[in-house]
């Protein structure tokens, strides 16, 4: 019987098959996401004071994030300047453990992916700050601007970061009894990741002042973040472009203690 041009390749295209597949099964697999929103939980605490025109500030974040409410801790010190009524700039340290990145998605020694322990890294960062506000009609409430350059040199990643806030103030005569706030913040990269925008967040939280030292209250946020192609993965051959964007959603439940020393 004569064999058909199909069956005289039958052997070449087995081998072409068992070549694809082999190729695939060496691709590195893009880190996954939940389907929704996950909860992770924040707690911070500040301590304000007050010299002049300087406003120290020391603050410590916590963060439980994740799939594995991984924690994530900072301390940030530095100072305000009040340069004008309206205007306040700020130069800031802060070192940080426990933060992920894109590059943190790698294989290890037996093959398998994953996102790097990063519990005990820790991080420097040189944060710049000014942020200009303004009273509105009415006296209840006050627009703000928060503009930041936030340099990793750890990680050699740099982060522009804008947060328009609306806050009103209840008040009781002159002094303010609490405070509402409604907050928006992007997270611009600058040199690094496949995207322009690394992370979003949407804020409602609020601040009973009990005490004219002390603030505390509750926070609520919509945090969105893109981990994009880490270089573990481009290098692993079949992995190459496109690569991978994906995109981790979450909650994040807060609450925030401020201490002001006059």
């Amino acid at each position: 019987m004569t064999k058909t041009i199909a069956d005289r390749r039958g052997p070449w295209a087995a081998a072409a098959l068992l070549l694809a597949c082999a190729c695939a099964a060496s691709a590195a697999p893009a880190p996954p996401a939940p389907g929704g929103r996950l909860a992770e939980y924040e707690a911070s605490q500040r301590l304000f004071g007050r010299k002049g025109i300087l406003e120290p500030l020391a603050e410590l974040t916590e963060r439980w994030q994740y799939t594995d409410q991984r924690l994530s801790r900072s301390l940030m010190l530095g100072s305000y300047a009040r340069v004008e009524r309206h205007l306040k700039l700020g130069a800031f340290y802060r070192l940080q453990y426990g933060a992920r990145h894109d590059d943190d998605w790698e294989r290890d020694k037996l093959g398998r992916w994953g996102w790097r322990d990063t519990i005990d890294r820790p991080e420097h960062i040189l944060v710049l700050d000014a942020t200009p506000r303004a009273e509105l009609p009415g006296g209840s409430w006050v627009a703000s601007l928060k503009v930041r350059l936030e340099r990793n040199f750890s990680q050699r990643r740099t982060i522009l970061r804008a947060q328009p806030e609306l806050a009103w103030f209840w008040m009781e005569g002159l002094k303010p009894r609490a405070t509402v706030f409604v907050r928006q913040e992007t997270d611009f990269a600058l040199d690094f990741g496949e995207t322009s925008v690394w992370q979003r967040w949407y804020y409602l939280a609020s601040l009973w002042h009990a005490r004219p030292a002390l603030s505390l209250g509750p926070s609520l946020a919509l945090r969105e973040e893109v981990w994009s192609t880490s270089g573990s993965y481009r290098s692993v051959s079949g992995a190459g472009p496109p690569g991978y964007q994906t995109l981790y959603r979450a909650w994040v439940l807060g609450f925030t203690a401020i201490l002001r020393l006059r």
